[in-house]
Formats: structure tokens, C-alpha cells, sequence
């Protein structure tokens, strides 16, 4: 199957994207998911409060949840990995506690996420009806993230998660992944596109890798898939954790040059033509967070983010992605404790802290 094929296959859960779906209901903008939901039919629903990975809940800002058109995909609190129909309230078990699933990534047809696998790190996809272990030249695997027609996701080319790593890219019809971001130093926290593919170089950093001392540093750097073209986003500093969601937009995150920089709780939100080389890219806004990796989100015709300064609450914000008009609060979304927003197609979901402690989902319309 080829590429413009599988922008328009729903494959995975089609039946869940469109159940509920009345005649009058609107097509996704790719033409994949005819949204029969609301954002209601989220609410409330509890999710894990850690991923077991790092001491602040969610390491590196990875979500326990993703919404693709009215498919919510979520770690449940006891661990297991869950794909629920917001249009009817049916439920499927993706992955069992023993396989550890967390970071789960949906778009289109296709869902992706992390587990363990014999013991290591893994990425595994559902697409077309089938659930399967992704191989290539590396040891272990993870940070995935999907889009409608593939799936890329950063390599460990040693058992050393502190090692080598390059850019993998996997397309559910073809037998294994393949490198499309090799080099010096650690290739990590890609994105991607029909068009396009994104991804953190830190090959410009004093020992080639991300482990946040005070002295790390990387490029951001954007792929056209057909053609491979490249374009560097070359900034003083830091730049990383690219998000390719907005249409025809690269979004990504700085930090400034100097050190000690604020460890991913002060950082500015930087916005570019995906299609253009970085210097025309333009500064947003200045966020920061009470705790550290709580990342923007960026899908369709909007750019959205959580700020949350201190002994303030933490609320989440929306601006056109094209910056045609200032950022606006979100109504309904002010809690203590906010973290992991995703924007789907029809709404944006966060984890917020409820009363009891639990993690539970919080939902917006788009």
C-alpha cells in the first residue's frame, strides 16, 4: 500500500472513528476521522500518575494518553495500555501491565507505543488490524510518535541508553524501520508528518548527548520525506522536542545559551515554516511550568500550552498556529496541577490532579 493510500486509511479502529457518527457528522482534516464525539466523553477518565521512568510522573513530557479523532489511547492506573470509543464507550486492552506500555502515540489509523520486550525496550505499532514488535538496526527503542501513514521513533544503537542513537522511521506495510537521521552524537525526540520529519541533533553538544547537564546543547532539524531535503534550525543554546501538528508550522522549544539553563521549566515556545530554512523563526511566548516537562502541543490550526508560574494554577492556552491572533485561555481548564496536553482533531486532553490524588483527564473542545 502506498503513501497516499494510507493518508486516507483509517485501518486500526476505523469502526471506533466512525461509530456515532451521524450523516451530518464533519470529516478530520486529512479525511481520516469523521469526529461523532465530544469532549465530554473524556472527562473524568483516570490515567496513570507516573510511567514509572522518572521521579517527576511523566519522564520527558511523554503522555500517558493520545486522541485520534474519537479514539482515546491511554495507560490505565493499573498499568495496562487502552484504546476507549468516545462515540460509544467501548473499550479494548492494547497491552498488559507485563509489557510496561507508556508513551502512547495515535494519528490516523496507526497507534505506537513503548513497552518491554523480553526484558528491552521496544516500539510497538497497531496498524490494519495487527499489533507488531518494530525492527531495525538498533538495540532498543523508543519516544514514538505517529502520524497517519508512519511511525518514527529514536534508536539505541547500544544497549547504553547514553550511547549513540539515530532517527527511525517505520511504515506499517513495510517489513522493518529505517534510519533517516544518522550522525554524531544523539539523534532524539523526533516528530512526524505525511510531509515531514523532525528531530533534536545533539551533535553539536560537548559529549554528544542529551543528559541534562549544564552544558547540553542541539539543533533542531526538519526532513522532507520525499524529497530529503534538510534545513537546520541552528540557534544559540538549546533547541528540542519539535512537534510538526500544525499545519505547514515546525514548533520546538529553546532554551538560551547561558548555564546553568532552567531544566525544561522555563523555556520559550519557537514557531517556522516548516518549508523554510530557521532563520525567519519567530519566538511565541515565554512559558514556565511548576514542574519540569510539561510540554506544548500543537495540531491542525492551533499551537497550545500549559503555564503554570509559581503559587499561581497551572491553565492552558491556545494561539493560531499561523500567529494571526494573541493567545487566549482556555475556559474550564484551570487546576492545581496540569500536565501532558494532546491535541487531537476535535479536542485537547491534559492530566490533571483531582481532589483524591488520582490523575484523571481533563478535555476542551477544538
Amino acid at each position: 500500500m502506498g503513501r497516499d493510500a494510507m493518508r486516507t486509511w483509517v485501518g486500526l479502529f476505523g469502526a471506533v472513528f466512525l461509530a456515532g457518527c451521524g450523516a451530518e457528522a464533519e470529516g478530520s482534516s486529512d479525511g481520516t476521522a469523521p469526529l461523532g464525539c465530544v469532549a465530554t466523553a473524556a472527562e473524568g477518565i483516570e490515567v496513570a500518575a507516573a510511567d514509572g521512568s522518572g521521579a517527576n510522573g511523566y519522564a520527558l513530557g511523554y503522555a500517558p494518553h493520545a486522541v485520534a479523532g474519537c479514539l482515546l489511547v491511554y495507560v490505565h492506573p493499573d498499568g495496562s495500555l487502552r484504546a476507549r470509543d468516545l462515540a460509544r464507550g467501548g473499550e479494548e486492552t492494547l497491552a498488559e501491565v507485563v509489557e510496561a506500555p507508556r508513551r502512547p502515540t495515535a494519528f490516523g489509523g496507526v497507534v505506537a507505543w513503548e513497552a518491554l520486550e523480553a526484558g528491552q525496550r521496544v516500539v510497538r505499532v497497531r496498524a490494519g488490524g495487527a499489533t507488531r514488535t518494530v525492527t531495525g538496526a538498533f538495540d532498543h527503542a523508543g519516544e514514538p510518535r505517529a502520524a497517519g501513514d508512519a511511525v518514527v521513533f529514536t534508536g539505541w544503537l547500544s544497549p547504553d541508553d547514553a550511547g549513540d542513537t539515530d532517527v527511525f522511521l517505520y511504515e506499517p506495510e513495510k517489513a522493518t524501520a529505517i534510519a533517516v537521521a544518522s550522525g554524531l552524537g544523539q539523534q532524539r525526540f523526533p516528530d512526524v508528518s505525511s510531509t515531514h520529519v523532525a528531530f533534536a541533533d545533539f551533535a553539536e553538544d560537548a559529549d554528544g548527548r542529551f543528559d541534562e547537564d549544564a552544558t547540553d546543547a542541539s539543533d533542531v532539524v526538519v526532513i522532507e520525506r520525499d524529497t530529503g531535503r534538510t534545513t537546520r534550525r541552528a540557534r544559540p543554546g538549546k533547541q528540542a522536542f519539535p512537534l510538526l501538528g500544525a499545519e505547514g508550522r515546525v514548533v520546538y522549544l529553546e532554551w538560551g545559551p547561558m548555564h546553568p539553563e532552567p531544566k525544561f521549566s522555563a523555556y520559550t515556545l519557537i514557531v517556522g515554516d516548516v518549508r523554510e530554512a530557521g532563520e525567519a523563526d519567530v519566538s511565541v511566548v515565554e512559558i514556565e511550568t511548576a514542574v519540569p516537562y510539561v510540554r506544548p502541543t500543537a495540531q491542525g490550526s492551533s499551537l497550545e500550552w500549559v503555564q503554570w508560574r509559581s503559587g499561581a494554577p497551572a491553565t492552558l492556552f491556545r494561539q493560531p498556529a499561523d500567529l494571526g491572533a494573541e493567545a487566549t485561555l482556555v475556559t474550564g481548564m484551570e487546576f492545581v496541577e496540569l500536565y501532558a496536553p494532546v491535541a487531537g482533531e476535535g479536542m485537547t486532553v491534559v492530566a490533571a490532579r483531582a481532589a483524591d490524588g488520582a490523575m484523571v483527564i481533563r478535555a476542551a473542545a477544538r
